[in-house]
């Protein structure tokens, strides 16, 4: 099983998971790994917090609900900018490097592979 090499890996990526191919598979078959992008994560969670601390505040002392519309798109926006960047699924190279980006989305015949946590 090839395990990615966190000394290769780009500042401010961090892998949350791995997955290896089953034995009996394809040789060609590449481990796949989860890779988080650690900085807009925290970046990103700042501004989640005041709106989530402001929107609990406004709906606990006022009855002016229409405030927390904009405070739900900060939210959105938020989320969306923590998700953007390097964060996705990438092939893990034979020297432990990672490999071609797969996406966002959940590559096909995952479910067959063994996973582990990294």
């Amino acid at each position: 099983m090839t395990v990615v090499d966190k000394s290769k890996l780009p500042t401010g990526l961090r892998v949350q998971m791995v997955w290896s191919p089953e034995t009996n598979t394809d040789p060609e078959d590449r481990p796949i790994a989860l890779v988080r992008d650690s900085k807009r994560f925290w970046i990103s969670a700042i501004p989640m917090l005041i709106a989530f601390l402001a929107g609990s505040a406004i709906a606990l002392l006022t009855t002016q609900r229409l405030l927390l519309i904009p405070l739900a798109g900060v939210l959105a926006l938020s989320y969306q900018y923590g998700l953007r960047g390097r964060t996705g699924y990438y092939e893990v190279s034979e020297d432990g490097s990672l490999g071609e980006f797969l996406g966002l989305k959940t590559p096909l015949g995952l479910s067959a592979m063994r996973r582990a946590k990294a």
